[in-house]
C-alpha cells in the first residue's frame, strides 16, 4: 500500500530516495517528502531538499512538510546528503482544491427538481389534510347563523 501512494527516487548507486507522492497533492491539503538512505533498510537522512534546483531547507530529520499546498508548490523536488549522494528529481504535482462554484451549480441542478416536487406535495399533503376541517368550520358558522 505505500508503494502505491508514494513513489521513491533514487540515486545513482540508490543510497539516496526521496519519498513523494505519486498522485496529485489537493491544493489546500498537507505535503510531506522524506529524504531516506538506504542501508540496509531506508531511514531518515539529514538532508538538504531542494525545489527546481533551489535550496528549500536543510533538514536534520530528512522530512518537510508543506501544511497548505498551493499551486505555486508544484514542480520538481530532490534532497541531497553531502557524502551520501542526491536523489533524481520528483515532480510534485498539484490539482485544484475540489471544491468549485461550478460543482455547487451541477449539484443544485440536480437536487432541484427532487425539491420542487418534495415542495408541491407538501403542499397539496397539507391543503388535503386541512380541507376537511375548514369545511367542517364553514358548515358550523352557516348553522349557526341560520
Amino acid at each position: 500500500m505505500f508503494q502505491q501512494c508514494f513513489s521513491s527516487s533514487l540515486s545513482d548507486d540508490g543510497a539516496v530516495i526521496l519519498d513523494s507522492p505519486v498522485h496529485p497533492v489537493t491544493e489546500g491539503g498537507p505535503l510531506t517528502l522524506h529524504c531516506l538512505h538506504r542501508d540496509p533498510k531506508p531511514s531518515n537522512l539529514p538532508a538538504e531538499l531542494y525545489k527546481e534546483g533551489s535550496l528549500l531547507q536543510t533538514q536534520t530529520t530528512g522530512e518537510m512538510t508543506i501544511r497548505t499546498v498551493s499551486k505555486s508548490d508544484e514542480g520538481l523536488y530532490h534532497c541531497k546528503h553531502p557524502e551520501k549522494g542526491e536523489s533524481p528529481q520528483s515532480w510534485i504535482s498539484v490539482r485544484g482544491a475540489s471544491f468549485s462554484v461550478f460543482n455547487l451549480l451541477s449539484s443544485l441542478m440536480a437536487v432541484s427538481p427532487y425539491l420542487l416536487v418534495s415542495i408541491v406535495l407538501g403542499v397539496k399533503c397539507y391543503r388535503a389534510r386541512a380541507g376537511p376541517d375548514e369545511e367542517k368550520r364553514t358548515k358550523a358558522v352557516t348553522e349557526a347563523g341560520a
